[in-house]
């Protein structure tokens, strides 16, 4: 019997895996067209058959024409989705499914070290048979991910791989391309060279001030472009800050968006699941009162007093391991209050935080804003005016 995942698409919060709703689409003219479940993707035998179902009151256009309450196989490897209106090109859709064998990897790519290991994943270093250049191979095994997650695990796949690949931000992780077989999800992702933050903190047990603050200062600007964008990270660690050489001075990125999810002013708390990782994680994600993008905040927060105070942080939990350190300055002190603060209303969002005396450090941002640029060709905006 043929297995069948679902993912619907619309503007309700509790009926909608994807939420089409936000802030910038309401401030669009063609958001007043879009329905509380607009259309389902549905997904047939491990994504081997991928049919669009159109459910709402103006239909969809499938690369220009009309699909109103019916249900289509997409047959090509892309395709453009217009929703209600046929110049409302909002989506480009790329069929993943039997693009990728595991004789095509090994043509594409000269396989290396391991890189990093998960439950179900695997992250090689590569190079490019075609561009001669470094990659980051993660292989996801779809039979081990199915036993950790369950049925839902291609919505769970799917969902990673569709915001990571949405994003564009100097210091996030870039996502290449995505390939499917059978037993595997390969996921072509930028090469980090500096390996991780957590490899750099077990270096050097702590970082001082001025190195943490080059580093979390990219770390807090790829935060406010995320939530910005109303996706709440949900597992912020050193292990998934991936620094792009030894230098101490580097360009820092953002990785893994296994957990990610976005979020939504109407819901402000709907996220009620535990996801991430337990020593970084918010208190309203580990009693389940519901969560949203301030969680990231609190994960920020810990992140930067491990990487400044090493484990201590987890012997002497969280602000106490602050005052073990004698010399920590009156800023970079507010700054970790002000992030594990346990109200979440009383907690500052990231665009707040950079308003603080600690992130108002324009000889760092400049230096930032030079290798930034020079290393990726993007400039860094800051999340608040100068």
């Amino acid at each position: 019997m043929a297995s069948l995942s679902s993912i619907p698409w619309g503007r309700h919060p509790n009926e909608c895996d994807i939420i089409l709703d936000s802030k910038e689409l309401r401030q669009h003219e063609y958001f007043i067209h879009l329905s509380s479940k607009h259309f389902i993707i549905e997904s047939i035998d491990n994504g081997r058959s991928i049919f669009f179902r159109d459910i709402s009151r103006n239909g969809c256009y499938i690369d220009g024409e009309l699909i109103h309450h019916t249900k289509v196989l997409l047959q090509n490897s892309e395709h453009i989705i217009s929703l209600a209106l046929k110049e409302n090109r909002a989506y480009r859709f790329i069929h993943l499914s039997g693009l990728f064998g595991v004789s095509n990897l090994d043509e594409r790519y000269l396989k290396g070290n391991l890189l990093g290991s998960g439950s179900f994943a695997n992250v090689y270093k590569a190079i490019s048979h075609v561009t001669h250049t470094h990659r980051a191979i993660k292989i996801i095994n779809k039979d081990q991910c199915e036993k950790q997650i369950g049925p839902g695990f291609s919505k769970y796949l799917y969902r990673e791989v569709s915001i990571h690949g949405s994003v564009d931000h100097p210091c996030i992780l870039r996502r290449f391309d995505v390939y499917h077989e059978k037993s595997d999800l390969f996921v072509e992702m930028e090469y980090a060279a500096g390996g991780s933050l957590l490899d750099r903190i077990h270096k050097t047990y702590i970082m001082d001030e001025d190195e943490c603050k080059f580093i979390f200062y990219q770390i807090g600007c790829a935060l406010a472009y995320l939530h910005r964008l109303k996706i709440v990270h949900r597992d912020i660690k050193p292990a998934n800050v991936l620094l792009m050489s030894n230098e101490r001075e580097t360009v820092a990125k953002l990785s893994d968006f296994g957990v990610a999810k976005y979020v939504y002013a109407s819901s402000r708390y709907l996220n009620t699941t535990i996801a991430g990782t337990q020593q970084f994680m918010a208190p309203e994600v580990q009693f389940q009162t519901g969560h949203s993008t301030n969680a990231d905040v609190w994960s920020f927060g810990m992140t930067l007093l491990n990487a400044y105070v090493g484990d201590t942080v987890f012997r002497l939990r969280g602000i106490r391991a602050l005052n073990s350190v004698s010399h920590t300055k009156k800023d970079l002190k507010e700054i970790i209050i002000k992030t594990l603060e346990k109200n979440t209303y009383a907690r500052p969002d990231m665009n707040q935080l950079f308003r603080y005396s600690w992130f108002r450090d324009s000889a760092c941002f400049e230096r930032i804003q030079k290798l930034v640029h020079v290393q990726t060709g993007k400039f860094l905006n800051l999340p608040y005016e100068r």
